[in-house]
């Protein structure tokens, strides 16, 4: 794990009191999705995968949830790449645990479906149609201008989702070059 990892994983108050430490949730610099802390009800997740196929919470959870990926374009961004090769490479242990796998994008429908065809990928990459979700969590990445081609993409993170819609974990980077280690994420859905 990078020394500069920044961890996001907040847990209900329960778990709080059963082994996390709060001083080490507090020492944290940066809050990824302020809005959204765990044990709140995500504020929407409604948006067409790379078939054009409308997707929901109820239609991507597993048994246990959903791991929703934020991403800035996986046409154009080197590090959503990087990320998005580690995620098919381990996608395995996700699904095993109980948990579905989407991830959105602004991304036009039809590069997500390039991007799935080319990389063989079976889980939903979302389009984030008038980046609706983006705004709706409070993860725009306001480094862009409105005239800028990058306008809209978030600051990348990751949400663990209930199957009804409570948010169990999140998290994030501050550099949107970095992104936290899979293999890492999974040991902490061990944890939920």
């Amino acid at each position: 794990m990078s020394p500069r990892f920044m961890l996001v994983f907040i847990l209900t108050c329960t778990a709080l009191t059963s082994g996390f430490s709060a001083d080490k949730a507090q020492a944290q610099d940066f809050v990824w999705a302020p809005g959204f802390p765990a044990g709140s009800t995500i504020p929407l997740l409604d948006a067409p995968d790379q078939h054009g196929q409308t997707q929901t919470l109820a239609t991507l959870a597993g048994a246990n949830g959903l791991v929703l990926f934020f991403n800035r374009s996986f046409d154009w961004c080197p590090w959503c790449k990087g990320q998005l090769k580690d995620l098919i490479s381990m996608q395995s242990g996700f699904t095993q645990r109980g948990y579905g796998i989407a991830t959105i994008t602004y991304d036009p429908v039809a590069t997500l479906m390039e991007v799935a065809e080319d990389l063989d990928i079976s889980f939903a990459l979302l389009h984030d149609e008038a980046i609706t979700h983006v705004n709706a969590y409070g993860i725009l990445n306001t480094d862009n201008a409105p005239d800028s081609f990058a306008y809209g993409v978030p600051q990348p993170g990751i949400l663990i989702i209930s199957p009804q819609g409570t948010i169990l974990a999140k998290f994030a980077e501050q550099n949107y070059r970095e992104r936290p280690d899979l293999s890492w994420v999974l040991e902490q859905l061990d944890a939920l």
